[in-house]
């Protein structure tokens, strides 16, 4: 995954794209942020969702600190 950064073509006032933002369970709107690593020679991507920029760096600091592998996916079931 790519990501292009189009902050300079875009009002960043403006909301992003509805199927990038949820509200949690108080209200809030929480946003979509892509990340991005290296393995060997390969760059790999993962997605989270934060409430900020500086709340996505945060989780990205604690996943440093504290991130382990709790299984393979098999199914998903839609609450």
């Amino acid at each position: 995954m790519s990501v292009i950064s189009f902050n300079k073509l875009r009002d960043t006032r403006e909301r992003p794209d509805a199927q990038f933002v949820r509200m949690d369970e108080h209200g809030r709107a929480i946003y979509l942020f892509a990340l991005e690593y290296k393995m060997g020679l390969s760059t790999w991507s993962a997605k989270i969702w934060a409430y900020s920029f500086e709340d996505a760096e945060m989780r990205v600091k604690a996943m440093r600190e504290s991130l382990t592998v709790c299984g393979q996916l098999h199914a998903s079931i839609r609450a």
